[in-house]
């Protein structure tokens, strides 16, 4: 029994080694990947999504039985890692509601100063104080929108976590690019009412073409405000 056991062991310990040796490639050809680039956009929601979704499928085809949940919980901190050996200004403005989210999205890697109000936040992010911008998904979205309305080159590209997790609440990422198709987006309007502005969830990535895309019954005064994968 004792034998046996050191043997699991040995073959784990054996494992996790080749699992460090796989990480370290990955990195390498991560570095490979800021030079290929030219300062382009590292962060890449909508890529990361498909990828995490690929994944996904690729364990249930192989009858694999890691839970959604986990493997996006693994890949996020192997995608932290990675953007942060390719971006350099990985500053983040956060909500404080959100700040769990926030260090589960982005692990070590994250450089984060914390706000209690969404116009301050923004301001920060817009300003170029902070690169990006981490804001509740789910509450006080009249001021996230009023926010939003001031500063109309930022959007928001992400929300986090891709998969709802009971401790986590959920958050949107803002910052001052559209995010590119993911293959299963949601595009986000601001409504103007009233008392100030309404969020309009719609299916499909409008991207540069929301006037075209947006369905014919949304208000004229209608703004994209961004795009997110789910």
């Amino acid at each position: 029994m004792s034998e046996d056991l050191n043997q699991l062991r040995s073959a784990i310990d054996n494992l996790d080694n080749e699992i460090l040796q796989v990480l370290a490639k990955r990195m390498k050809l991560s570095d490979q990947v800021i030079a290929a680039k030219n300062g382009a956009v590292a962060f890449r929601p909508g890529r990361e999504a498909a990828l995490v979704r690929k994944l996904v499928i690729n364990n249930e085809s192989n009858g694999h039985d890691l839970s959604p949940s986990v493997i996006l919980g693994v890949w996020r901190q192997i995608m932290a890692a990675s953007l942060s050996r390719q971006n350099g200004d990985l500053a983040f403005a956060v909500h404080d509601m959100v700040m769990p989210a926030a260090a589960w999205h982005m692990g070590s890697a994250l450089a984060a100063t914390s706000f209690d109000q969404m116009t301050p936040l923004l301001d920060a992010v817009a300003s170029a104080q902070c690169r990006y911008g981490l804001v509740p998904a789910n509450h006080d979205i009249a001021a996230l929108l009023t926010a939003l309305d001031q500063h109309q080159h930022l959007s928001i590209i992400a929300r986090t976590p891709l998969y709802d997790m009971p401790a986590l609440h959920p958050a949107y990422i803002i910052a001052d690019y559209l995010p590119d198709p993911s293959g299963d987006d949601i595009s986000l309007y601001a409504v103007p009412t009233a008392d100030g502005f309404a969020l309009t969830m719609i299916d499909g990535h409008h991207g540069n073409n929301a006037v075209v895309d947006a369905p014919a019954n949304l208000p004229r005064d209608a703004r994209l405000v961004g795009i997110y994968a789910r």
